[in-house]
């Protein structure tokens, strides 16, 4: 299931196209690809012109016009990205699974060119399912995803204590808050479980409603790399 941050990804990724102009082919990185194109088959609608370039721990190389290479490595570490390459990168769930977070920052800052946007779709450690999350085993995170493409589990470190920890570390490593947005989506999470995906939904409601976004577990960040 889509969730609202990655959907907020995608329309921001699109926006970053649009502003490069229609005569560029502009280069963006996806961060932690994982086996799913949705987010370039999403980007790619409307003639949407560019070269998408993937990156994971494991080999994940897939087919699409718009995808270039795909390469085999962690985020804290990619020498074979060259520098400045990069208008747009984004994540898409995949910091939590980060254990080394500010070295990931540095090698993103790197790759990325001056002015280039990093687009984070992530979860808020302060949100109840997420609290649960942290303390949880793998296979208890497999257990509530289900089985099939794209909902494999991964071992997560939560390097970052809370969203405004995490902006902290940013901005203190060059870049500049952009945009931030809060949504509450236990739904997404829980809508395999009679009775409790009900109860998630009224969850939802209420706490999007009330606004409290401490309890709200989807985000959509975007940062600016500073020009020199």
């Amino acid at each position: 299931m889509q969730t609202p941050a990655e959907k907020y990804l995608i329309q921001k990724v699109v926006d970053a196209l649009k502003v490069a102009g229609p005569l560029d082919v502009p280069k963006i990185l996806n961060l932690g690809a994982g086996k799913s194109i949705v987010i370039e088959e999403s980007v790619a609608k409307g003639n949407n012109k560019f070269i998408c370039d993937r990156i994971d721990v494991i080999d994940q190389h897939q087919s699409h016009p718009s995808i270039g290479r795909c390469f085999i490595g962690s985020i804290e570490s990619m020498p074979d990205l060259k520098t400045e390459s990069y208008l747009v990168a984004f994540a898409n769930y995949v910091l939590e699974h980060v254990a080394d977070l500010e070295k990931a920052i540095v090698e993103i800052k790197r790759v990325l060119k001056p002015g280039g946007l990093l687009i984070l779709s992530l979860p808020n450690p302060s949100a109840p399912e997420f609290i649960v999350s942290k303390y949880t085993p793998t296979w208890f995170h497999q257990f509530i995803k289900g089985k099939g493409r794209g909902k494999e589990a991964y071992e997560t470190h939560y390097a970052y204590k809370s969203i405004k920890d995490l902006i902290r570390i940013f901005q203190k490593n060059n870049f500049l808050m952009v945009e931030t947005k809060y949504y509450p989506f236990s739904y997404g999470y829980l809508y395999r479980f009679p009775v409790i995906n009900l109860a998630s939904k009224i969850y939802d409601k209420i706490i999007g409603c009330l606004k409290v976004k401490i309890l709200m577990g989807n985000v959509c960040l975007v940062f600016k790399k500073q020009e020199n």
